[in-house]
């Protein structure tokens, strides 16, 4: 088994290593885009490492050496202590060999290998790959809602279906509202049946919260064909008694009065659930005209065209 205990015996290849500037301007710079906390900054914290940042990334061979006594003298098993060093090496200039190299000589289980290549390349803002990793079976899942709320919030992760393909493969248990919150908005982007069977999952304020959200964001998203099909879409979910008082509540004289195509989704809602007497009362209420609402011929083209199933 290597010496990874020795930095010297560690570092074999280059014992004045130290990290370059552009290396550590590129570290820095994904912690600001990760809400100031990457993902080795939270494992450091396992190891009894206090200000992970003070020591990552190390800015001399100095530094880096501090860096290896910090998680040497931790308190944490071996392979911890090997992972972070892996993870380390994976920031060296030759990082697949000497990496690599490492992890054949100490050992380190697959589970743990696979881990680290999935965080370091998610703390390096490749989501696609990191996610290839990350959602492999053999791992029990690490840091689930920092991760998916990295996922649904990074400002240069663009991709709405990679926090849902974490969430559905993982299958997180989410105590917190803030990851609620903000998986519920790119689901709601992704799919308006999915997101509105998802609110009913959660109980009262939460449920009406949620479905009040989805209304606004298919209301309020770009114009052109995809938000007349997705409020389609929307105006023809199966909603209860509650729901349907809701809707109406929010669109004649809750937040959502004022938006585009309010007036409308309230009179093909009524139309399409045979209501139309409610239609007069409650669409003069809406605050915005049906000029500058959703692009009603678009609905109404759906609509002859059997998009929307009108009760009979």
């Amino acid at each position: 088994m290597a010496d990874f205990e020795n930095f010297d015996v560690l570092f074999a290849a280059d014992r004045s290593f130290a990290y370059g500037e552009q290396t550590i301007t590129k570290i820095l710079k994904s912690r600001r885009l990760a809400h100031n906390e990457l993902l080795i900054d939270k494992l450091l914290k396992t190891l009894g490492v206090e200000r992970p940042s003070n020591f990552y990334p190390p800015r001399s061979n100095q530094s880096l050496r501090n860096l290896h006594s910090q998680i040497i003298d931790g308190a944490s098993p071996d392979h911890h202590k090997q992972s972070l060093l892996y993870y380390i090496l994976k920031d060296t200039l030759d990082h697949s060999r000497s990496a690599t190299k490492f992890a054949r000589a100490v050992f380190l289980p697959e589970k743990y290998r696979i881990f680290i290549d999935g965080i370091w390349l998610l703390d390096r803002g490749d989501f696609e790959n990191a996610l290839g990793y990350l959602t492999e079976p053999v791992l029990i899942p690490t840091f689930p809602e920092e991760i998916l709320h990295l996922l649904c919030t990074h400002p240069d992760q663009h991709n709405d279906k990679l926090p849902l393909a974490y969430y559905y493969t993982v299958s997180p248990a989410i105590t917190s509202s803030k990851v609620t919150e903000a998986l519920f908005a790119k689901l709601a982007l992704s799919s308006v049946t999915e997101s509105f069977f998802w609110c009913r999952q959660h109980g009262e304020p939460s449920h009406r919260k949620f479905f009040e959200q989805l209304i606004y964001t298919v209301l309020d998203g770009a114009e052109g064909e995809s938000r007349a099909m997705r409020s389609v879409e929307l105006i023809h979910l199966p909603f209860n008694a509650e729901e349907e008082a809701w809707f109406g509540a929010y669109l004649t004289e809750g937040k959502g009065m004022d938006l585009h195509g309010a007036k409308d989704a309230y009179r093909v809602r009524a139309v399409a659930t045979g209501k139309n007497g409610s239609i007069a009362s409650g669409a003069n209420a809406c605050g915005n005209s049906g000029d500058h609402a959703m692009d009603w011929s678009s609905l109404g083209s759906s609509y002859e065209q059997g998009s929307m199933t009108s009760a009979r």
